[in-house]
């Protein structure tokens, strides 16, 4: 996987802010000057439950899955991030308290990260700032209902169809029994659906 170059990196954070809200954003230099590149490997976390969670990343090349640990040891996948994306523990970043979920690379994958707490300065001083923060929010918030909704209301195959439309290019890089864990089926019902959906249909 080829290393992105910083100017690289700034620019697709530009495209992101852009997609938020088209008109300029001020002090977007001083706005991108915050984030560094970081880099991780397949298996590596950017976050962990248990502990403190303090920054924002964009999603610049790779996918992650974000999942619970019950105490028994058995996971649950709540989310997959891949590019161009944001990605942080948004419950732990408001409340100052510990992540609930672990965030683990399924991929290397390439991230431009920045602090939280700075970023939110300039929602603070910024209507324009404040207006991206709040749509970020309020993307991460619609997921959120979108997914609860799916796993009360859908089937199996309601549940992978949205999937397969929403992740198609993650579901070709991601095992699976993660794909399983995060429609709430088995990895047989999963290998059924996906035998049914490339099933011919009679004419």
């Amino acid at each position: 996987m080829a290393q992105l170059s910083r100017a690289d990196q700034v620019a697709a954070l530009g495209r992101m802010i852009a997609a938020l809200d088209a008109r300029p954003a001020p002090r977007f230099d001083a706005f991108a000057a915050l984030f560094h590149g970081k880099s991780l490997r397949k298996g590596e976390t950017f976050v962990r439950a248990g502990e403190a969670s303090d920054s924002v990343a964009l999603v610049n090349s790779g996918v992650a899955r974000m999942f619970y640990t019950r105490r028994d040891g058995k996971e649950f996948n709540k989310a997959f991030v891949s590019a161009p994306d944001f990605m942080s523990v948004l419950e732990a970043l408001i409340t100052g308290e510990p992540a609930r979920l672990t965030i683990q690379a399924l991929t290397p994958m390439q991230l431009f990260v920045a602090p939280y707490a700075r970023l939110s300065e300039f929602g603070e001083r910024d209507v324009y700032w404040e207006r991206v923060s709040r749509r970020i929010v309020e993307r991460v918030y619609v997921k959120k209902v979108r997914r609860e909704a799916s796993l009360l209301m859908d089937t199996a195959a309601e549940r992978y169809r949205a999937f397969v439309a929403e992740h198609g290019a993650v579901a070709s890089r991601v095992p699976d029994y993660h794909i399983a864990a995060y429609l709430g089926i088995t990895p047989e019902a999963l290998s059924r659906l996906k035998r049914a959906a490339t099933r011919p249909v009679a004419s």
